[in-house]
């Protein structure tokens, strides 16, 4: 039974993930508001930013939304590149979803590379009208980044 777990976990790790180009879509359309649709709605979302972004918090999920939609503003994705599969973190439900960022300042025109790291997990089932069919929907539960 243990084996069947781990086989099924497995093979969900490896396949592409719809997520992955949701999280692309919102950053490089520079939307919190479709950032947002993918944040969890359970508790706060530890985000760690480094300069010159520099932020280090929890917030709630419509305080993310207020501070990309402020770094949006400021700050021009000019790539993202999401990797479609997710690194499994042992004894943990969910995994971690690695991208490459890039964005300019509009004001100074400096240049910044990130590693961004997106924590994900499965979404708890939603019942009653309205609510999805079955399949894994995963939400952002974590994000951290590291200049490059």
């Amino acid at each position: 039974m243990i084996s069947f777990h781990v086989f099924s976990l497995t093979l969900l790790l490896s396949l592409p993930l719809p997520l992955a180009s949701r999280i692309e879509t919102a950053f490089l359309q520079n939307s919190p508001v479709l950032l947002r649709q993918l944040l969890t709605d359970q508790g706060t979302i530890p985000v760690s930013l480094p300069e010159p972004l520099d932020l280090a918090d929890q917030l709630s999920p419509d305080q993310a939304f207020l501070v990309f939609d402020r770094i949006f503003s400021v700050f021009r994705t000019t790539e993202f590149t999401a990797d479609s599969r997710l690194s499994a973190r042992p004894g943990v439900a969910g995994g971690i979803l690695k991208a490459r960022w890039s964005f300019r300042n509009d004001r100074t025109g400096n240049q910044y590379p990130f590693r961004v790291y997106f924590f994900v997990v499965p979404a708890r089932p939603q019942s009653g009208p309205g609510a999805r069919g079955p399949g894994m929907d995963l939400r952002i539960v974590e994000i951290r980044a590291e200049k490059l």
